[in-house]
């Protein structure tokens, strides 16, 4: 049974946009999983190197109304990681 007062967690995936830059002028997207929901954030990174600032990853979360609860993980080319929504959001 789904209780609202438990904490349900999501995953959380950042990734470089594989649309064509003359078509989309961000590179980057983060995505939060939510029963069933998707979530976007996307964003024009700088560098372009691939690589991933934590912080930026931890406050485009926060901006979707989730938290972080694990520390981010990072492979093939994307990083992840383990949120919840934020008490009152």
């Amino acid at each position: 049974m789904n209780s609202p007062d438990v904490a349900r967690h999501c995953v959380a995936i950042c990734q470089l946009s594989s649309q064509p830059p003359e078509d989309f002028n961000v590179n980057t997207e983060l995505l939060v999983l939510e029963n069933g929901e998707v979530h976007v954030s996307t964003w024009d990174a700088e560098p372009r190197d691939g690589g991933f600032d934590v912080h930026v990853l931890n406050d485009r979360v926060d901006a979707l109304g989730f938290m972080v609860i694990t520390d981010w993980e990072f492979f093939d080319e994307k990083a992840y990681a383990v949120v919840e929504r934020r008490p009152g959001s």
